[in-house]
């Protein structure tokens, strides 16, 4: 779980108020039959952008295959930072990625268990041609706007298509706050036209990604005295976790808590499995990073019984 930090930098006020009025929102009066704005808001990420972006800043490399990233972690990151700058409890978080055959990866199957998460994917092979995501998010951040069932959106996206999009939601009461990430040599920055656009700007830096972006274990490490896979593996064992936390029935949690220290077999197949896929290697033969995946999986449980109120039932 990434830790406690100061806020990314936010780059554009407000127009019209400071930074520390945001929160006091005017007492609308809506006219009878229409319905009020919810006072929520949503996050909508482009996967393609996170990745190579993200990937150059923390990994020197926009290849996916070098890069591991926690899905995880990244969303409880921005699900953070948009409660903090808005004041606000989230709808959901929107990701969108490519995947062959429109078939979900590992990884991106991980995404899409995560609580109040929901995964768009479209056919397309990033590492061959970048697939541009901008159409699935226009459809949703217009539904959510037509619909009000969200008063903010954070968009972290640098694509210009969406540039009329984010000016059609606005105009329909929309607060738009444009989340980027800091580039090295700034191609990858949004254009000025999207960053004028928006309410609000926030960068994100190389300190804020490297809690949940880490290059994958190149060939040469295997040879290195100083590289150590147990946090990445832990990582993404910890990750595996939660998503399985989220669908598991009560019965099935306290058939896993009865049978402690063993995991289920086929849990603990599905768990590895994960891992490797995550990782991309596999753990055949590495006993010290099986049992480090099997502690990280049964940490992250202890930690969901330690949350338990002392007087109530789960």
């Amino acid at each position: 779980m990434p830790g406690t930090a100061a806020a990314p930098a936010t780059l554009k006020q407000p127009k019209g108020h400071s930074v520390a009025a945001r929160g006091v929102r005017p007492d609308f009066r809506f006219a009878r039959g229409v319905m009020p704005r919810m006072d929520r808001y949503a996050i909508f990420v482009d996967a393609e952008y996170l990745y190579t972006e993200g990937g150059m800043l923390c990994c020197n490399s926009p290849e996916r295959q070098e890069i591991l990233l926690y899905g995880l972690g990244a969303n409880d990151f921005l699900v953070g930072l948009a409660s903090d700058v808005s004041d606000l409890q989230p709808l959901r978080t929107y990701w969108y990625d490519t995947s062959r055959d429109g078939v979900p990866t590992s990884a991106q199957q991980l995404v899409a268990t995560l609580p109040n998460m929901k995964l768009r994917l479209q056919r397309g092979d990033p590492d061959v041609q970048p697939v541009p995501l901008s159409a699935a998010i226009k459809r949703d951040l217009t539904t959510l706007a037509r619909e009000r069932a969200i008063c903010d959106a954070f968009l972290l996206a640098a694509d210009e298509d969406l540039l009329e999009t984010v000016s059609e939601v606005q105009d329909q009461g929309l607060r738009v706050t444009l989340i980027h990430i800091a580039s090295r040599d700034e191609r990858g920055d949004p254009t000025s036209s999207l960053v004028n656009e928006a309410d609000e700007v926030i960068k994100l830096t190389k300190d804020d990604l490297s809690r949940f972006i880490r290059r994958r274990r190149a060939p040469d490490d295997a040879a290195s005295d100083t590289y150590d896979p147990v946090d990445s593996v832990a990582a993404a064992a910890a990750e595996f976790a939660e998503s399985w936390l989220y669908r598991a029935s009560d019965d099935e949690f306290d058939a896993l808590l009865d049978q402690r220290p063993r995991i289920p077999e086929s849990l603990d197949g599905d768990l590895l499995y994960a891992v490797e896929n995550v990782i991309g290697g596999s753990l055949r033969g590495q006993d010290r990073l099986r049992r480090a995946v099997r502690q990280a999986f049964w940490n992250r449980i202890d930690q969901e019984v330690q949350d338990w109120p002392p007087d109530s039932d789960r």
